[in-house]
């Protein structure tokens, strides 16, 4: 005889025997709506029902041992519905944020309440949200904390809360309980993250490479890197080819809850630093990518000064002679200032900013002059002092007389000279051709005497034709 319990599997089965109802089938394990051979799904509990209607079990052609009432147990209860909830949820300081929690309902469930707990950091939980079925909603912060679609007659299945206005101290576990008739409370967990996205900003530190440190290895901040009212605390660190170390602190950011991390860069002043380029990387829970802030180094110093012009060569009387303040400085020099050891400019010196012009030299100007130069880190001094001399160089006090007049003298005493020899030479030849012809013209009858000295005293007459 076939059995009425089980005759719906001949269905399912497509396939009956005559050994019993059940034999030549067997259930397919991996399902998990299908513990027992194929039933009449009607007669599965509710929440199976469905699960059931899709199970199928399949034909063995080979025969099954006959299935006794040994092998038979209770259907195992249908599982209970959680409530769903995010194990965690993050917000932004100021901003609304919701909190989801959802209850799947059961047939011949009921919600009668809704409660929102929070657990206190003192240790215990305080309610601060409840939502009724017929008498609605009560916070414990009107206008911040509202339930989202909650509403009085309604069914009680999502029992998400806002919360607006979002502060440091909203951070906790949030447990959300149904309450459920029959079956009782139900509740899940959530962690509610508070974050405020910081301001980054880096900026140079002057370096004073005229003042040296204490000790030779003793490092000095070039860079400061800020990151202002982040919660949590922002991370810094730094990126540079330089050999400098980072130093850190924190304090209270502008808003409760925030706090603002200040890192400095330092190390051994040098010139090499001055130019060079180095980044800021500042990470942070609200940031998808670390900020990357680059930053280039000065180092500033007070002026160097030294005071140029003076050639060695300064005479009573000359005229149009200057000296020249020559300074090296970071920042730009702000203003100079000329004076002497002995006070004040001589009469014939007038300032004209770094410079400083000498109109005539006289006894006044042989003294030390003065520049000083001031930045905005401090103020740099330049001396020189200047030998006023009688007369130029080369020239003999009192002589009224130069090297240059004295070459000039020599060469026009040479060209007068060279002058007169030619003049005399002149004068010789001319001579010379004198006497040549008064030869000729004696030669040709013209007679000549010429007096001899003679003992005696008759003189003699010497007669030429």
């Amino acid at each position: 005889m076939r059995s009425r319990k089980y005759g719906n599997c001949r269905k399912y089965g497509n396939k009956s025997y005559n050994t019993g109802p059940l034999a030549g089938f067997r259930v397919q394990p991996r399902h998990p709506a299908c513990p027992l051979p194929c039933l009449d799904p009607t007669s599965l509990p509710a929440p199976w029902r469905r699960e059931a209607a899709v199970c199928r079990c399949k034909p063995r052609w080979s025969r099954a041992p006959p299935l006794t009432l040994s092998h038979l147990s209770p259907l195992p209860p249908a599982p209970a519905a959680t409530v769903q909830a995010p194990a965690w949820i993050q917000g932004f300081l100021g901003d609304t944020v919701t909190l989801p929690c959802y209850l799947p309902l059961e047939a011949d469930m009921r919600v009668t309440q809704v409660t929102w707990m929070r657990q206190e950091p003192a240790g215990g939980a305080r309610n601060v949200a409840v939502f009724h079925s017929t008498r609605g909603a009560s916070v414990s912060e009107p206008g911040r904390l509202e339930f989202v679609a909650a509403r009085p007659g309604a069914e009680l299945w999502n029992a998400s809360l806002a919360v607006s206005g979002l502060r440091a101290e909203d951070e906790a576990n949030y447990t959300c309980q149904f309450a459920t008739f029959p079956q009782g409370s139900r509740s899940a967990r959530t962690w509610l993250r508070v974050l405020a996205q910081p301001q980054n900003m880096v900026e140079p530190r002057e370096v004073l490479l005229a003042q040296q440190p204490r000790e030779p290895e003793e490092t000095v901040a070039v860079a400061r890197c800020v990151s202002t009212g982040g919660r949590p605390p922002g991370q810094i660190t730094w990126f540079s080819h330089l050999n400098g170390t980072a130093s850190e602190s924190q304090e209270p950011g502008p808003q409760p809850g925030t706090t603002t991390v200040i890192s400095l860069f330092a190390l051994v002043p040098s010139s090499q630093a001055d130019g060079q380029n180095i980044t800021c990387r500042v990470e942070h829970e609200s940031q998808r990518e670390p900020a990357l802030l680059p930053v280039t180094l000065p180092c500033a110093d007070p002026p160097e000064v030294s005071i140029s012009g003076y050639d060695d060569n300064w005479y009573l009387g000359r005229s149009k002679a200057a000296l020249t303040c020559d300074v090296r400085s970071n920042p730009e020099p702000t203003g100079y200032n000329w004076s002497t050891t002995t006070g004040p400019l001589p009469p014939s010196a007038v300032a004209q900013g770094r410079q400083l012009q000498i109109t005539k030299v006289d006894e006044s100007v042989n003294t030390t002059f003065i520049c000083l130069v001031t930045n905005s880190l401090g103020t740099g001094r330049g001396e020189l002092p200047v030998l006023v001399r009688e007369a130029r160089p080369g020239e003999q006090p009192g002589s009224g007389m130069s090297v240059t007049n004295t070459v000039l003298v020599l060469v026009f005493g040479g060209v007068l000279g060279f002058i007169l020899l030619g003049i005399l030479l002149y004068l010789r030849r001319r001579c010379s051709r004198s006497r040549t012809d008064h030869s000729s013209a004696s030669a040709n009858g013209a007679v000549s005497y010429r007096s001899v000295a003679s003992e005696d005293s008759s003189p003699q007459t010497d007669t030429r034709r």
